[in-house]
């Protein structure tokens, strides 16, 4: 899905120096995000769920694109000339680690979603569908997969097969992912209604009921809205790819860089939904950090007097 083998056309400086300040800002955000929620992960026992394997998994994914993917473009994609050695030497390595992080981020996005889904339609088997054991292979196998498929780059030296080559990963990566997602949230999103519609209904039920399905409804709209994003962010690339491989050349040069670096954005995003959405998270969060702590505090001291 990559053009640095065929970039012919370079941008002006000035587009460079945009490119490399989106890289690098959305880069910064990615490691601060995703290492707070890593870190809260690690420090907070409450975290360490079932549930937030799939999100640390994600986390994982989603800093290397801010330690290794951002930095290796700002300097492949914004300071380097384009020269033969640069072709030869660099564009299957800069192909095989974005591959590899869509791969990562898509499918960490997909395990999430199907745990969600499994936990909104079948509440009672949950603890026998998702265990540890099966979520530590699910895992494996993830990474497994990010680390081998893009290996295939490494097979392909003639140049016009690969338009051809980068739409596929775009099918495998992008676009079933996606159906999956979208499929997966739209039908948590429905049950989850239901479901708090039933309790408003009738409110002699379960407490612990009540608190699950509250919880299982919060947790599928955040969910919905890091699919959203996803779907902002890498659409563009996918259609993108599919006029690389119609032949339309020159509207993929032209295209192309902005619409990678929107792809990359979404790695930086994920955590910040995660941490204010997510109850937990975010209680979390205010325990550890001393001025969220008082900052929350004077918010509900404010909410509570409007309410006097």
């Amino acid at each position: 899905m990559n053009s640095t083998c065929c970039d012919s056309e370079e941008f002006s400086m000035a587009a460079k120096i945009v490119l490399s300040t989106w890289y690098g800002i959305a880069g910064l955000a990615t490691i601060v995000g995703n290492a707070v929620v890593l870190w809260l992960i690690s420090r907070n026992r409450s975290l360490r769920t079932i549930s937030n394997l799939f999100l640390t998994s994600l986390a994982a994914a989603d800093i290397l694109v801010g330690l290794v993917i951002d930095p290796v473009y700002i300097l492949f994609r914004c300071l380097l000339f384009k020269t033969d050695t640069y072709l030869q030497t660099y564009s299957k390595a800069i192909d095989y680690l974005w591959i590899h992080t869509t791969v990562a981020t898509a499918f960490n996005l997909c395990c999430v979603t199907l745990e969600r889904h499994i936990a909104i339609f079948y509440p009672l088997r949950y603890e026998d569908i998702i265990t540890y054991p099966r979520c530590y292979v699910l895992i494996a196998t993830v990474w497994f997969m990010c680390l081998v498929l893009p290996c295939s780059r490494f097979l392909v030296e003639d140049v016009s097969v690969l338009p051809r080559l980068y739409f596929s990963f775009a099918i495998i990566t992008i676009l079933i992912p996606m159906i999956l997602i979208i499929f997966c949230s739209i039908r948590n999103l429905k049950a989850a209604s239901m479901q708090s519609r039933r309790i408003t209904v009738n409110t002699a039920q379960n407490q612990d009921v009540v608190i699950r399905r509250k919880k299982n409804f919060k947790t599928a709209k955040t969910i919905s809205i890091v699919v959203g994003l996803f779907v902002v962010c890498w659409l563009p690339s996918l259609v993108t790819s599919f006029v690389h491989c119609l032949g339309k050349r020159l509207i993929f040069y032209t295209v192309w860089k902005p619409v990678e670096a929107l792809a990359l954005t979404s790695s930086a995003i994920n955590p910040w939904v995660y941490c204010l959405r997510n109850a937990e998270f975010y209680q979390a969060l205010t325990g550890t950090f001393r001025f969220l702590r008082r900052r929350n505090a004077a918010q509900n001291g404010i909410r509570r007097s409007v309410k006097r």
